[in-house]
C-alpha cells in the first residue's frame, strides 16, 4: 500500500484527486493539506511514502518546501505542474532539488483530466512502489579535483535517465573536472523544459551546457542536452562527431529515446571510445542500446537500486548484462574518472 498525502491549494483538487487515488487497491491518501505549512505540521504524524504537491501555492513556495522536506523528512515528491512558463520554471527547479517526477495539470477539458489521473496514477505506483525515503546516502558536496591527463581512450560520454534523473545528472556535472571528453545526454523530458534544464546546468556546473542543435561538433568541457520530443544521434564525419536532432517516431516509448542515442554510436563505430552511463528511471529505455555499446566496445556504469528514485532502466540493462559497473550515485563520478584513468 502507497500511503499519499496530497498538498494542493484548491479544496475541488484535494477531493477529487483523493476520491480518485483511492479507487486503486494499491494506493491510499492518508492526508490533504492545503498549503505547505499544513502539510509541515502533518508529516510527524502521517509519514507518507510519497507526496503530490502542487508547484504554485500561496504562502511557502513550494521551493522552499521542498527545502525544508528533505532536510527534515525526506519523501519522494510528484509535482502537479501548470503549463505556464513559471510553472514550468519552478517545476524544473524542484526536479533539481530532489523532486522525482512531474505530471502537468489539466487544461480544463475532461480529456485532459482523465490523461493527467492516469499519468499521476502510474507515477505513484512506479515511484511509491520503489520508495526508498530516508534511507538514501547523503550526496556529496565536495567537487573531485584531478590533474587533467593526456592518457584516456574514452573521447565520448554518453548518459540516459528517466525519473529522478535530473538531480542525478547535476549531482554529476557539479562533481567532475570540466576538462572531460564531450558529454551527450537524454533526459526524458518535454520541449521547453530541457531548455530551462539546460541552462540551469550551466549556470551551476563548471561545463559548457547547451541544449544540442543539429550539426553540433562535440568539443570536450561540453555537455550536450537532447532537446524535448526530438532524438539526439552522434554521427562521424571526416574524424569528428557531431550531433543531429530529428524527430521521427518514439522508440521505446519515448522521443528523445536514450536508446536511439546509444544504438546511434554503436552503430558510427564510436563504442569502444565511449563511456557508457544509464541512470535512475522507469521503464527500459537505454537497456538495449547500452548493451549494443558494451558488445562492441564501451565501458558501462548502471546506477545502483539503492539511490534510484525509481530502479527500472538501470536494472533492465543490468540483467541484460550491459553494465560492467554497479555503482550508486554518490560513487559515479569518481567511478567515471577511473574509467578514462583521469584517477
Amino acid at each position: 500500500m502507497i500511503r499519499v498525502l496530497i498538498v494542493d491549494d484548491q479544496s475541488l483538487v484535494r477531493n477529487v484527486l483523493e476520491e480518485e487515488l483511492n479507487k486503486h487497491s494499491e494506493i491510499k491518501v492518508i492526508g490533504k493539506a492545503s498549503n505547505a505549512a499544513e502539510a509541515k505540521t502533518l508529516l510527524p504524524t502521517l509519514k507518507p511514502d510519497l507526496i503530490s504537491l502542487d508547484v504554485e501555492m500561496p504562502g511557502m513556495s513550494g521551493l522552499d518546501f521542498l527545502d525544508w522536506l528533505f532536510a527534515n523528512f525526506p519523501t519522494p515528491v510528484i509535482m502537479l505542474s501548470s503549463y505556464t512558463e513559471v510553472g514550468a520554471q519552478t517545476t524544473a527547479k524542484a526536479l533539481q532539488k530532489g523532486a522525482s517526477d512531474f505530471v502537468h495539470k489539466p487544461n480544463g477539458t475532461e480529456e485532459d483530466f482523465l490523461r493527467m489521473l492516469n499519468e499521476l496514477t502510474y507515477k505513484i505506483k512506479k515511484i511509491g512502489s520503489s520508495s526508498i525515503a530516508g534511507q538514501r546516502t547523503p550526496l556529496s558536496e565536495k567537487r573531485i579535483t584531478t590533474h587533467e591527463s593526456t592518457t584516456s581512450q574514452i573521447k565520448l560520454i554518453a548518459i540516459g535517465a528517466s525519473t529522478g534523473g535530473t538531480q542525478a545528472i547535476d549531482y554529476i556535472l557539479n562533481q567532475l573536472p570540466n576538462f572531460l571528453p564531450p558529454i551527450v545526454m537524454v533526459q526524458h523530458m518535454p520541449e521547453h523544459f530541457t531548455t530551462l534544464f539546460a541552462n540551469r546546468l550551466a549556470q551551476t556546473s563548471g561545463f559548457i551546457v547547451k541544449e544540442a542543435a543539429n550539426g553540433d561538433l562535440l568539443e570536450d568541457g561540453t555537455a550536450y542536452l537532447a532537446p524535448g520530443d526530438h532524438h539526439l544521434l552522434v554521427r562521424k564525419l571526416a574524424g569528428r562527431m557531431y550531433l543531429e536532432v530529428e524527430k521521427f517516431d518514439k522508440v521505446s516509448g519515448h522521443r528523445p529515446s536514450v536508446d536511439v542515442l546509444f544504438d546511434s554510436i554503436a552503430r558510427a563505430g564510436l563504442a569502444s571510445k565511449t563511456l557508457g552511463i544509464l541512470l535512475t528511471g522507469m521503464g527500459r529505455d537505454g537497456a538495449n542500446g547500452l548493451l549494443a555499446m558494451k558488445e562492441k566496445g564501451a565501458r558501462t556504469i548502471g546506477q545502483d537500486a539503492t539511490s534510484s528514485v525509481v530502479y527500472g532502466m538501470p536494472r533492465e540493462a543490468f540483467e541484460l548484462g550491459a553494465v560492467e559497473k554497479q555503482a550508486s550515485l554518490n560513487d559515479i563520478p569518481s567511478e567515471i574518472l577511473t574509467m578514462i584513468r583521469f584517477k
